[in-house]
């Protein structure tokens, strides 16, 4: 059935996201249409048609506008006596099985089977099946390509391309137009290509639009077509990419057995891995719709966690990372006295973290998961310390980097080693370090038995898993178990490290860069870090990461959203991460920022009153309530946001004026106004307009005006940064509540959040 918002907000239960979800997905058979040499397809929304003469397919909106179109056929890249051939061949068959095409064709090297499978909501393209008759090494599967000699070339036709996390610098926006002509190779799974993509790595999928054209006499009714999403439905056994070149692209799966031997013919392959392609009005809800036709078919279950574990998740962190940067304190120069005296001025700031996270260079080296003796050497004892004071531990690792294999019982032979034999290797400043190959028997016995040992000793609420984006892609190295090359490279590592942790504590969080559901089993929280290259405009980078990784959400990953570098954007950073997870700070306390600016108790009013309104579960959805699409520098931000819970909306923040400048969302819902930014959350599972508790952080002065559906006399307190709090009761007048808001009591103290209560009749 085609996306409703409304049908899917109330269809979400007391017994969570999945019911609604299955509700969305239903796999309704779509009308297939066998006409001569073409096929045709008409979902619920979208149109699909094919043509044997040209074998090219089109996937059309509800208006029969094209959204993209690409060659059917895959071309596989191949080597053969030392010579680079891109396979094609001619169409042989063609067949239709109730709601699954299946085509075959047939070339000089062997046999290609391609098959789709068509439902109401989406395409499930399947693996492809290549029976090679001839001695030849297969260097990659490429999807909607063209040969063209030695190479396979991109052939795949869409106006606009959006790629989350195709860049960690804003430079490069994520909506990209192709008629720009870029030729990029952007990675959708975990190797980086030379652009820096860490904090989206790894996405595995990529969608698209349609825009209206600049020049149009008329202007349209909306500016963009309906999207696509293209996405895996399972982890290949190759590395992921997207590239662009020549106003076209084309997905590659890259195998290289030109270099490793392990694809060679004469045999049988599975090729790819599978896609789910779907249509919805927007590219954010195209997103939506992937995430939604992954659960619908049970590939992919949303995350049913403990309280427990919840609470260690969503609490609100301090992060050491930024601090070390400002004092020169990190890697090997983080000391025992640099560490306590981090710790003591987060302390006396009055800041109220609930949780005290520890990054990098407590390690004695990398791949010992183990304290430094000599420069830390009351660690156990600090961190007994930091749980006495009531918080929690976050602790940072890089678990697959190995500095001296001969710690762990092992050789240079058991790290991931390039084609001559030799380990790879990477310098980072004075040390040298190799990148541990998990698929060694005798690895893995090792890294089970370290992170058993590491989460045994230390005990963290939370662990940071770092740089899985630095596995080198299979050009460079390939493991010793060509089963896990590529992507399943990365899903090998998270079950020997994450399943090893898991087993010592259930309910640890692990938190990483990520966008992809289908690693969802190991990985807990979305990281949305690191903003180092978006110096000056921090709080604008993360609403576009936030855009994106709120729908995480909807599978059961919340995304802790942290500051950048400077403490002036931390409020408005804070304002669009509390609702779709938790808050947190990495800016230091020692002196001015990167840019000269020092923190202020409104700052840390603003985060401690935030922390009372942080939502306790971690299944939701969250709607931008302006949401911008189409360009690329403002395309993908929301200045306004809204939570639901079981249907029910249970957290709105709302700008008043827009990140742009313009007026922004001063109503919700007909029972909510504001003439002041305002962030307003349930204290309970029940509505805002049902709810008999509700906190409220003002971001200036102003009036909020309620609707509320309970009766009787209301309780309003403002709560003071130092402990401070003032009490009144009021009665609403004919059924509206009005409630003052500013950000300081009378007396100059900054205030920290106001608690509503409706108190028994």
């Amino acid at each position: 059935m085609p996306f409703n918002r409304r049908q899917f907000l109330i269809a979400t239960t007391a017994s969570g996201l999945y019911s609604a979800l299955q509700f969305q997905a239903q796999a309704v058979i779509p009308e297939i249409m066998v006409a001569g040499k073409s096929l045709k397809v008409s979902g619920k929304n979208y149109a699909w048609e094919w043509n044997a003469e040209d074998d090219r397919f089109r996937l059309l909106d509800q208006q029969g506008g094209e959204i993209f179109s690409a060659p059917l056929q895959p071309v596989i890249s191949v080597q053969q006596n030392g010579a680079r051939k891109a396979l094609s061949g001619a169409l042989q068959d063609y067949r239709l099985e109730h709601n699954r095409a299946v085509w075959v064709y047939a070339g000089e090297a062997g046999k290609t089977t391609v098959a789709w499978r068509f439902d109401g909501n989406g395409i499930w393209i399947e693996p492809v099946a290549f029976e090679s008759t001839s001695s030849v090494d297969i260097v990659s599967c490429n999807l909607f390509s063209a040969a063209d000699g030695e190479a396979a070339k991109p052939a795949l036709a869409a106006e606009y391309l959006v790629i989350p996390g195709n860049s960690e610098s804003n430079a490069l926006s994520p909506i990209l137009r192709t008629s720009m002509g870029l030729q990029m190779k952007t990675s959708l799974g975990r190797a980086g290509t030379g652009i820096i993509q860490q904090w989206a790595l790894p996405s595995h999928f990529f969608t698209g639009f349609r825009g209206a054209p600049s020049y149009a006499a008329v202007p349209p009714k909306s500016d963009l077509s309906q999207s696509f999403c293209c996405g895996l439905s399972e982890i290949p056994n190759a590395d992921l990419f997207l590239e662009q070149k020549s106003r076209r692209c084309q997905l590659i799966f890259e195998y290289r057995g030109d270099l490793w031997g392990h694809m060679r013919g004469p045999g049988k392959f599975t090729l790819g891995g599978g896609l789910y392609c779907c249509l919805a009005p927007n590219y954010r809800d195209a997103i939506r719709g992937y995430y939604q036709g992954l659960i619908g078919a049970g590939i992919v279950r949303p995350k049913i966690n403990s309280g427990k574990k919840n609470a260690a998740m969503l609490s609100p962190q301090w992060c050491t990372w930024g601090e070390q940067v400002a004092v020169n304190k990190y890697g090997t120069l983080l000391d025992q006295k640099a560490l306590q005296q981090f710790y003591d001025e987060l302390k006396s700031s009055g800041m109220k973290a609930g949780m005290l996270s520890v990054d990098w260079g407590w390690e004695d080296r990398y791949g010992s998961l183990t304290h430094s003796p000599t420069r830390l050497p009351h660690f156990e004892q600090f961190l007994d310390r930091v749980r006495a004071d009531g918080m929690r531990i976050g602790i940072w690792a890089a678990f697959l980097r190995c500095e001296d294999p001969s710690v762990l019982g092992l050789t240079r032979k058991h790290m991931l080693l390039k084609r001559d034999g030799t380990p790879y290797s990477l310098q980072e400043e004075e040390v040298t370090y190799y990148i541990l190959d998990i698929t060694h028997p005798e690895v893995e016995k090792v890294m089970r038995e370290r992170a058993r040992s590491f989460m045994k000793r230390y005990k963290p609420d939370l662990v940071k898993f770092d740089f899985g984006y630095e596995i080198p892609a299979l050009d460079t190295v390939a493991p010793y178990d060509k089963q896990w090359c590529g992507e399943r490279l990365l899903a090998k590592g998270l079950e020997v490290v994450v399943g090893a942790m898991k087993q010592e504590n259930p309910d640890v969080v692990v938190m990483y860069y990520h966008l992809s559901p289908l690693f969802t089993e190991h990985l807990d929280l979305h990281s949305s870090d690191d903003l180092l290259m978006e110096r000056g405009e921090y709080e604008l980078e993360a609403n576009r990461r936030f855009f994106f990784s709120s729908l995480c959400g909807e599978f059961g990953m919340p995304t802790y959203g942290s500051s950048g570098y400077d403490w002036a954007s931390a409020p408005d950073m804070w304002f669009d991460s509390i609702p779709t997870g938790t808050i947190g700070a990495l800016s230091t306390f020692q002196g001015p920022d990167i840019d000269g600016g020092r923190p202020t108790p409104q700052m840390f009013a603003t985060f401690n009153g935030l922390t009372h309104l942080v939502r306790p579960a971690n299944q939701f959805i969250v709607e931008p309530l302006d949401p911008i699409f189409a360009p690329a520098t403002r395309g993908a931000h929301a200045s306004s946001w809204a939570r639901y819970e079981n249907g029910k909306v249970v957290l709105v923040a709302l700008r008043t004026q827009r990140l742009d400048g313009g007026a922004g969302k001063a109503d919700f819902g007909g029972f909510l106004g504001t003439t002041a930014p305002v962030v307003i959350s349930s204290q309970t599972e029940e509505s805002l307009d049902q709810a008999t508790k509700l906190g409220v952080v003002p971001y200036g002065a102003g009036q909020l005006t309620l609707k509320h559906k309970l009766s009787g006399m209301v309780r309003i307190t403002e709560h003071y940064f130092g402990g401070g709090s003032m009490s009144r009761n009021v009665s609403p007048e004919k059924g509206t509540l009005l409630v003052p808001l500013r950000q300081a009591g009378n007396d100059g103290v900054p205030l920290e959040w106001i608690a509503i209560e409706w108190l028994a009749s």
